[in-house]
């Protein structure tokens, strides 16, 4: 590993760190500083803020954890996004939080947007696919940050599971109320 990662990295971990103990408005870059040992001009030098180091270590995750190309259907690359979320929940229940210009929440919608579009493109034959990919994003962020706030959330694959009987029973109603229509 080279050094420009392995301080990008003591840097993440050390807001990992921080980011179990007290929320993200309250975490400064002097406290992830003194966390990991470094000075502030350090991290300036491979951060813009607090906000691009959260989003850069999801980047990260997501490129070590979530290899796209091994699944074979949307539910699967849900289940293992989930997943990354569950290990490192403390982390991402807290980085779910941030609100604001280069949030979190941005970052992730920005980069689950092609996901999505690949597989609204599959799944649905229309032309407003714009409006469909928006919708599924917003539907799955709002889904994490449910998951999330429940006493006892259920293991991923359970969360994802349960996504699916919804959005199954639900398409399934819609078929047979537009089916019904139809025959009247």
């Amino acid at each position: 590993m080279t050094e420009y990662n392995g301080t990008k990295n003591l840097l993440a971990a050390a807001m990992k760190k921080l980011m179990k103990k007290k929320s993200f408005e309250k975490i400064s870059i002097s406290d992830i500083c003194e966390e990991c040992g470094m000075n502030r001009k350090s991290f300036y030098y491979h951060f813009k803020d607090k906000y691009d180091l959260v989003n850069w270590i999801f980047y990260v995750d997501f490129l070590e954890n979530v290899s796209v190309t091994s699944f074979e259907n949307e539910w699967d690359l849900l289940v293992a996004i989930c997943n990354l979320f569950y290990n490192e929940r403390d982390f991402y229940k807290s980085a779910l939080k941030i609100e604001g210009q280069n949030s979190f929440r941005d970052f992730l919608y920005e980069m689950l947007t092609p996901f999505v579009a690949y597989f609204v493109r599959d799944l649905f034959n229309t032309q407003n696919q714009e409006f469909f990919v928006t919708f599924f994003c917003d539907a799955f962020l709002v889904a994490i940050l449910r998951w999330f706030s429940m006493k006892n959330e259920p293991e991923p694959e359970e969360f994802v599971r349960q996504l699916q009987e919804v959005l199954w029973t639900a398409a399934d109603r819609v078929v047979e109320n537009r089916k019904n229509s139809m025959e009247k």
